[in-house]
């Protein structure tokens, strides 16, 4: 498993790193069954095109953080779908509303679809600290999502008691940092209970992204003249300086030009926390895979074999 590959000058100087976009194996042990950027790419050009997706006439819409660091994965998805709209604003959040939406919409080549990638991020850092990250040219690395982590902090204070709610505001110069505080509220005795804060935030932030997204499909989606919307949404996963960023994708689903859901594109999904609380399960199909694989060996076939189950009745 190489892990670096980096050249020094006569003065042990480093003055490249020979394997940019390495993979970084502790983003994936914080948060189990996210891909590096390329192996989502892979993976989204590869369940489009059985649509009819393709560079020519489809549209790539993001809902990322403007945070700089999660710029590589829009570069990455320009690759496959050429250029792409941004709806997204602080943490992720689809602060560009229905009206982006609409516009995206009116951007589609004749006969096009689009994909909607939304979601939060979290940094992941050398360590393996979760809700940090290196940052190019830094000495000291910082919070990341700062915007998440703040409304965060915000969110536990008016839980406790030792704050008020904000008031709604009247201008626009923090309104973002407003409804990110606001969107985040519901969720706040679950992070209060959380074991590791830092880990559920994204989770929670997913949850009320996807609130509003859907929404935001309901009402606009209608816009998309002849092609379909597809909507993938997961966490995000930002890396220090020279590797990979990581995406666990947690929904892709397919709508009309109804904006209803008509194919879920990710049946049968991993749902991480599952597996955090019970090490070593398996999903249903690793399952089945598993006892297929080791009763062959021993004659089982379908023909002569007969399974019996002893779960409980609900």
């Amino acid at each position: 498993l190489p892990l670096s590959f980096k050249l020094y000058d006569n003065e042990g100087k480093e003055v490249d790193n020979l394997m940019p976009g390495a993979s970084f194996p502790k983003a994936k042990e914080a948060f189990p069954g996210a891909l590096t950027n390329s192996e989502l790419v892979s993976k989204i050009t590869e369940t489009l095109e059985k649509k009819g997706y393709n560079k020519e006439t489809s549209l790539v819409a993001t809902s990322l953080c403007c945070d700089e660091v999660n710029r590589p994965l829009e570069s990455d998805l320009r690759e496959i779908y050429d250029t792409n709209f941004n709806m997204g604003g602080l943490a992720g959040f689809p602060f560009g509303g229905a009206t982006s939406f609409g516009a995206m919409a009116a951007h589609i080549p004749d006969g096009g679809s689009c994909l909607v990638v939304y979601g939060p991020h979290v940094g992941v850092d050398s360590t393996g600290a979760v809700g940090t990250v290196e940052r190019r040219g830094r000495a000291n690395g910082g919070s990341c999502c700062g915007s998440a982590v703040a409304a965060s902090g915000y969110v536990g204070s008016v839980f406790k008691g030792d704050a008020e709610k904000a008031a709604l505001p009247e201008d626009a110069l923090d309104a973002q940092q407003y409804f990110v505080g606001s969107m985040l509220m519901p969720y706040a005795e679950r992070l209060d209970a959380a074991e590791e804060k830092m880990k559920e935030l994204p989770y929670a932030l997913y949850d009320a992204q996807t609130e509003l997204m859907g929404r935001i499909v309901e009402k606009s989606g209608g816009a998309v003249a002849d092609g379909t919307t597809a909507v993938l949404g997961g966490i995000q996963i930002n890396t220090p300086p020279g590797y990979s960023d990581y995406f666990l994708p947690l929904s892709f689903k397919l709508y009309d030009n109804e904006g209803k859901e008509v194919d879920n594109l990710m049946p049968g999904a991993s749902f991480p926390k599952a597996k955090e609380a019970f090490p070593g399960a398996l999903t249903n199909s690793e399952l089945v895979s598993k006892i297929t694989e080791t009763l062959e060996k021993k004659g089982y076939n379908k023909e002569t074999s007969l399974v019996a189950t002893s779960l409980c009745c609900d």
